[in-house]
Order: structure tokens, then sequence, then C-alpha cells
């Protein structure tokens, strides 16, 4: 199968020239530190930077596009992928360090308007009256959060490689390669600003170097032009604490005492289980590998059934699965950000104690 990395090297080969090609001892500068080098810079930047910016985040819808024509008495076709990137949703981040203390806000902007505010390891949500169950969705799961990605996190399931330079809004970038080292998960390109060495732009790709989702700065300030104020909330609604820290940290219950699963990609671990209907005996369990994420349901199979169903919208996989047995049928669902492959491995894999 090909690697992300060839597709990689060639885009990031095709900026380099176009837009860097000036500047040696900068270039120099910037392969003089390693990839693991830069993810650390990375990782130190979103902690201590003082910064204010929107990002976007935007999925690739692809369709395959067939056009037809005769040559004298032959029929030629030739298919071609078309992708567009559709833009899902767009957020302002404010970040600065007062005092010694991290202080963020992260606001929804277009759409429901939701704002997460955190002091230190405080968080709070901010919504609209009559929203306050929907907290846990105020800043949404997937590719946004991938601006946030610690590399401490990410070396025993990915190879780290410099692919040069090139600009994001107009600011000298480093490009990194976070690789897989198998198949069973996504690979992604960094652009890291070389001044400061936060993240500007994401983008995550399956094995073919197909760009499946981007996540990008469209705006940003750094330093003294950002604003205390801007800390501020502006918007009327209830303030929602989530669950306490010391809660969230207990290990995940054990909801799959009925179930086993068989097989899960190497790295990935149980980070949150519940009982999805006590009542029907469904559980969620989530999994997590330090930058991918799935979830796996296991519920009643309902009449009408949707064995085989896949779905995909960017790199967010659903596939489902029907499990038959003495308890009756069962429903077993992936959804997240795994292959197609590997999300029916996973599925096919449960079974009843």
């Amino acid at each position: 199968m090909p690697q992300p990395a060839v597709s990689a090297c060639r885009l990031c080969a095709i900026l380099l020239a176009a837009t860097v090609a000036g500047d040696p001892a900068a270039a120099e500068r910037a392969a003089n530190r390693t990839p693991s080098e830069w993810l650390h810079a990375m990782d130190s930047a979103f902690r201590n930077l003082n910064y204010d910016g929107e990002f976007s985040y935007y999925v690739a819808n692809h369709s395959r596009v067939r056009i037809q024509r005769r040559q004298g008495d032959r029929a030629v076709s030739v298919t071609m992928d078309v992708a567009r990137d559709d833009k899902v949703a767009t957020f302002r981040i404010v970040h600065m360090v007062i005092d010694g203390v991290e202080r963020e806000r992260i606001v929804h902007l277009g759409g429901p308007r939701r704002e997460i505010l955190r002091t230190g390891s405080q968080v709070s949500y901010l919504l609209p009256l009559g929203e306050e169950s929907f907290a846990e969705d105020a800043l949404p799961a997937g590719s946004p959060t991938r601006l946030f990605m610690r590399s401490q996190d990410l070396a025993a399931n990915y190879r780290f490689d410099f692919s040069g330079r090139t600009q994001v809004m107009g600011r000298p970038a480093v490009c990194i390669q976070v690789n897989p080292l198998d198949h069973n998960r996504y690979g992604y390109l960094l652009w890291l600003d070389e001044e400061t060495g936060l993240l500007l732009r994401s983008e995550l790709r399956d094995a073919y170097g197909t760009h499946l989702e981007m996540v990008q700065f469209t705006s940003l300030r750094l330093g003294d032009s950002v604003s205390a104020n801007s800390l501020e909330p502006n918007l009327s609604g209830v303030l929602v604490q989530p669950v306490s820290k010391d809660v969230a940290d207990r290990p995940p219950p054990n909801v799959l005492h009925d179930w086993t699963v068989g097989w899960v990609p190497t790295g990935f671990r149980i980070t949150d289980a519940r009982v999805q209907d006590q009542a029907r005996g469904g559980v969620h369990v989530m999994f997590n590998d330090g930058l991918a994420t799935f979830s796996l349901f296991v519920e009643p199979a309902p009449e009408t059934s949707a064995e085989g169903l896949i779905s995909r919208t960017g790199a967010t996989l659903v596939l489902s699965h029907n499990l038959a047995g003495e308890r009756g049928g069962h429903l077993v669902t992936v959804v997240g950000e795994v292959p197609p492959e590997t999300a029916q491995r996973i599925a096919t894999s449960v079974r009843a104690r």
C-alpha cells in the first residue's frame, strides 16, 4: 500500500520551491532542528505564547467523475477524483499567560454561539439558555482539536519527518510529516510557524496521500498585540462546569463485562466508557492513541437492521455490523478516524462473553 509520505514530500517540495526561494540562513536554522524538536516547540507555543486568531475546520468531499468521448471507432473514458473542501466550522481562540497562569477562550463562530473558558486546569462552558446538555459538544471532536495535539503522546505510533519550508498566511513555516507506523491510522501534515513553533495548519491524509480534513488559522495576532479584554466572554447564557478533574481522571468503568473486543490497533487505549441505554443494555466505549479517536457502540439490533452500513465524512467513518448470538441480535457500530478495513476488523472482533 502506498505510504502517505510520498505525496506529502511532493507537496512540500512544490510549496518550498514556489514560496521560499531565498534566506539560506533561515533554511539552515530550520533544518538543524529535528522533527521531534519542532513538535516540542509546537507544544511549548500552545502553552506559553499569547495569541488571538480564527481557525476553520474543513472536510474534503471526494467524488468520481467519468468523462467519455469517442475517438474514431473507439469510446475513450477517463475517471477522475474531484475533491472539494467544505468548511464545517470556524472558531476564535484567545490564549494568554497572565501571572504565570494560562487563560484561554474559544468561541464557536457561526451557528450555535458557544464559548469555552479556561483558567489553568479549570474549564467551563458558556452556552445559550436551554442548551446546557450540549456542553461536551461545545468544541466538536475531530480535526479542530488537532490544533492542540501533544507530541509526547504520538511517538509510539507515528514517525516524524521534516519536509522543508513554506509560507502560511505570509509567515515562514516548516512542514512536518506525521506518518503512522502501521496501516490502521491516518497520517498528517503539520505546518509550524518558523518563528514561534505555533501550529498554523494541519491536514489529515489517507494512505494514498489524499487529504481528508484540514484545520487552518485564517487570522492570527501574537505577543503584545493580544489584549486581555479579549478573554472576557460576550455571550449571555448559562455557565456550565464539566465533571471535576478528580472524577475525570478515574479509570473508565468496565461496561464491557458482557462483551469482548477481540482486536483493536496497537496503541489505542480506552479513554471513556459508559452504558448508553441501561434498559436495553447498550454500551459506548471510546478509544484514543494520542491523536486518532474512535468509538465502539454495542446495542440491541433494531427491527430494521443496518448491516453493512459504511459512510464517511472527511476522515470520520461510520461502519456497522450485525452480531447474532444467544442473547439475540446486536448491532456493533464503529465511529471514528480509522480506515474502513480497520473499522471492519474491530467490529467483527466483538463477541459476547
